[in-house]
Order: structure tokens, then C-alpha cells, then sequence
């Protein structure tokens, strides 16, 4: 697959954390379910993949119990209204792949306007506006590093990104090729892993993707507050032992991060194979995190939903300007600069963040800015990051996690997509495909 061929073409395809508008809350509550009697599967994790796999259960006539350690359903896609007096995702917001995305008929049938997202429309560095020969040398720079990138996937090699492009690549072009898409820098991720992405079509609309995924699993019964702990597949079924008691079940469906998985915040009662075992190692999710600005007027002087890249100040963002018209600037960054600088802390992120502000715009940069506050999903211990970067070499590992253990133990989300890693649809993809396995399984 070719990604980037020229500013033009920049069309983004990355799985990124930004900004949205509106509400559909009160389309529907979630109900809560306690588990009666025992399940056939027990579906581990409400997010989309895990609210996916319930729904096909259903649809299959398989009883089962959905847990969740929060107390809402969406995992790293989250809605909230608080901080900035205006709805915003502060997880996942784009809807890639539009021509089959579940969520976008979803969105347009419940009243939401739905429209292609735009390009990539400045580039900042070396304290100015790119423009010219300047410009088009970043946008080269890329065209040289992707068709690299290429060559190396068409042999076949499972290599870093960093390795077969040129040594002198600018950190900016780096970002773009990066970064900016993928939430790991060049160094940290796999050729092949890079090209997995399907060509589609990326998508904005003008609702909160927390809120629209809350709507669109609404009728999926959850067991909130209810983290598991400990899964035993040793015996025949498996027993699922969680902070509110222990579940039994012919089988179960995981589809909690794989950052969480390796941290151990569930044991497995019998260990797990060791390619399951490396291949959870080997999908860490990496790091792109928001620094959302509210700022008056309209500074950037450009039309809302405008994309700008920065390199500065030691380090790289991309923006999204006025997302949606809301006054809401999404400053956000990604890879090893920014997983760095998410470990120095919230006041670390926003002032990085001013700095780069009064770059760009000068005095008026931060005069304009009323509000600021980073959202770091490293810090949720309920995620550890934000999505799937396969390691150097490492690729294959998603179809090592997508096999099923014993018949009875199945992984699946972004992670374990093929096609479509690291995005929405990937995930309700693949936890439809888990739960129709788990059902031919216990039926």
C-alpha cells in the first residue's frame, strides 16, 4: 500500500485521538445486567470490540455476560463535557474506512452529519510557516521515506521504518511517516505492520464518537465495576474470578488492551502459550496523546477542522484547529517524543504545548488561549496508551493473538486485526469474528 505521495495526497489514515462536537447521550441508556445462572461465554471488556462480540452472541442465541472494570462502556472512546463546557472526545474520533464502518450508517441514521476529512494544510518548523521549496522538501522527504518503506515490504522485510529510510530525514517528515499515523516513531515499528491499513475512505462528522459508540451499544447488558482478575481455562470451560465473584463459562472473549494484558492485571490459571504470551509483548500500544486549547476568535485564521503539523521546541504535533467549529484546538503528540513527555506530567504536555503556541502565532498565540489540559491514556491504567504498533519484526504477532487457545480462550480488538489495526471498525470487526467462533465452539 502507498500511503503518502505528495501534500496533496496526504490524506490522513492515522487511528487518531481527536476532538468532537454535539451529544447523543440520550439516545438510550446502558443497561445494566447481572449475570444469572452461568453463561455460555463470558465476554471480558465493554469497549467496541467487547460490545461487538455481545451483540453477534445475541444475534447467535449464545448467553452471555459482558464485564467491565469502568464504570462505563467505549474504553479508549470517551466522551466528556466538563473540562471545556462542550462535549469532546478525548479518545478515538475519526471513522476510517468509511465505505464499512458500522458507525457511520449508525451516525447518519441517527442524525449525525457525516463528511470526508480534508488534508494536511500547513507545515511549521525551524520557527516558520513552511512554504515553497521549504515546504515541498518536508512533503519529498516523505514521498522518499514511504517509497523505501515499500520496497522493503514488497521483499517482505519485517524491519523498523527508521532502517530503511534515509539517516537524514527530518524529525517532521518523520512524524508524518510515523508517528502522526501509527503512535510510535519510526524506530519502534514494523514495515510490515505499517502497511497493514486498508485503502478507505476517512471520515469527520460533526457529533462525539464517545457519545455516538455509548448510542450504538446501548442494548448491550454490562456488569460495570467489575474487573477480572483471574482467568482459569486449565479444566474443561473456564472460570472467570473477578472483584464482584467467580463466573463459569464454556468460553471467554478478551478484549481488554494488550498493554493491560502485559502488565499482568489478569492471571491466567494455566499459562498461555508462549506465542500468545510474545505475541501480547509484541503489540504494545503506543503513544498519541491530546492537549486540547480552548481558544477565542480564531487565531490560525483557517476554517474549522483544519489539520497543521509542528516540529519545535525538541519535538513534534500535529493540530486540529477549531475541531468542529467549537473553539477547540487538539494539540496532539505521539510516539517517543511524546510518550517522554507525557511521563513529565500534565504541566509538562500544556506547556509544551503554549510554547509551540507563541511559535506559530507569537504574542497573540497565547492571549487567545483560555483554557488548556492534556489527557494522558498512559496514565489510565484501564488502557496504558493508545493503540497498537506492531515491534520491529513483530508483525506476524497479530495473527499469533487472533488464534484461539485450547477452543475455549480467545483475544480480540484492534490488535488482533489484520486489515484494519488500530481503528474502530477493526475492533468491531474482530469481535464479531471471536464471538461467532466462541459460538460455534459452545453450541
Amino acid at each position: 500500500m502507498t500511503h503518502l505521495t505528495s501534500r496533496r495526497r496526504f490524506r490522513l489514515q492515522r487511528r487518531s485521538f481527536v476532538a468532537g462536537l454535539g451529544g447523543l447521550a440520550a439516545l438510550g441508556p446502558v443497561r445494566l445486567a447481572r449475570a444469572t445462572g452461568n453463561p455460555k461465554v463470558v465476554v471480558i471488556g465493554a469497549g467496541v470490540a467487547g460490545l461487538s462480540a455481545s451483540k453477534t452472541l445475541s444475534a447467535e442465541g449464545v448467553e452471555h455476560v459482558v464485564i467491565e472494570a469502568a464504570d462505563r462502556i467505549g474504553g479508549r472512546i470517551y466522551t466528556e463535557s466538563s473540562t471545556f463546557g462542550t462535549p469532546c472526545d478525548v479518545g478515538a474520533h475519526w471513522l476510517h474506512n468509511g465505505e464499512t464502518n458500522p458507525l457511520v450508517p449508525f451516525a447518519r441514521r441517527s442524525g449525525i452529519d457525516v463528511y470526508e476529512a480534508g488534508e494536511v494544510e500547513g507545515l511549521f518548523a525551524d520557527g516558520r510557516w513552511l512554504e515553497g521549496d521549504a515546504e515541498e522538501e518536508i512533503w519529498d522527504e516523505v514521498d522518499d521515506a514511504e517509497s523505501a518503506i515499500n520496497r522493503a515490504v514488497d521483499r517482505d522485510r519485517d524491519v523498523s521504518l527508521r532502517s530503511v529510510m534515509d539517516s537524514d530525514t527530518s524529525p517532521l517528515a518523520a512524524f508524518l511517516v510515523g508517528a502522526y499515523e501509527h503512535a510510535a516513531s519510526v524506530g519502534s515499528l514494523s514495515t510490515i505492520d505499517w502497511d497493514r491499513q486498508e485503502e478507505g475512505t476517512d471520515m469527520f462528522h460533526d457529533g462525539a464518537l464517545g457519545s455516538l459508540a455509548a448510542a450504538w451499544g446501548a442494548e448491550v447488558p454490562v456488569q460495570f465495576n467489575t474487573a477480572a482478575t483471574r482467568v482459569d481455562w486449565s479444566s474443561r470451560g473456564v472460570k472467570v474470578q473477578t472483584s464482584s465473584g467467580t463466573i463459569e463459562a464454556d468460553a471467554v472473549i478478551v478484549t481488554v488492551p494488550t498493554s493491560v494484558l502485559a502488565r499482568g492485571a489478569i492471571k491466567f490459571g494455566h499459562d498461555l502459550p508462549q506465542e500468545t504470551s510474545r505475541a501480547i509483548g509484541d503489540l504494545p500500544l503506543g503513544s498519541y496523546n491530546h492537549i486540547i486549547l480552548q481558544m477565542s476568535g480564531n487565531p490560525f485564521d483557517v476554517e474549522e477542522d483544519t489539520m497543521l503539523c509542528y516540529a519545535g521546541n525538541g519535538g513534534t504535533a500535529g493540530l486540529l484547529v477549531n475541531a468542529g467549529g467549537s473553539g477547540l484546538t487538539y494539540f496532539d503528540v505521539a510516539g517517543d517524543f511524546g510518550a517522554k513527555l507525557t511521563r513529565q506530567g500534565e504541566g509538562a504536555m500544556v506547556e509544551f504545548a503554549r510554547a509551540a503556541l507563541q511559535d506559530m502565532l507569537g504574542a497573540d498565540g497565547l492571549t487567545s488561549l483560555t483554557k488548556a489540559k492534556a489527557f494522558p491514556w498512559e496514565a489510565n491504567p484501564l488502557a496504558g496508551g493508545a493503540y497498537t504498533a506492531a515491534r520491529p519484526g513483530r508483525a506476524r504477532a497479530r495473527e499469533r493473538l487472533k488464534r484461539p487457545v485450547a477452543d475455549r480462550l480467545f483475544f480480540a480488538g484492534e490488535a488482533t486485526s489484520i486489515s484494519k489495526p488500530a481503528t474502530l471498525d477493526g475492533a468491531i470487526a474482530e469481535g464479531a469474528r471471536a464471538a461467532r467462533v466462541a459460538a460455534d465452539e459452545v453450541t
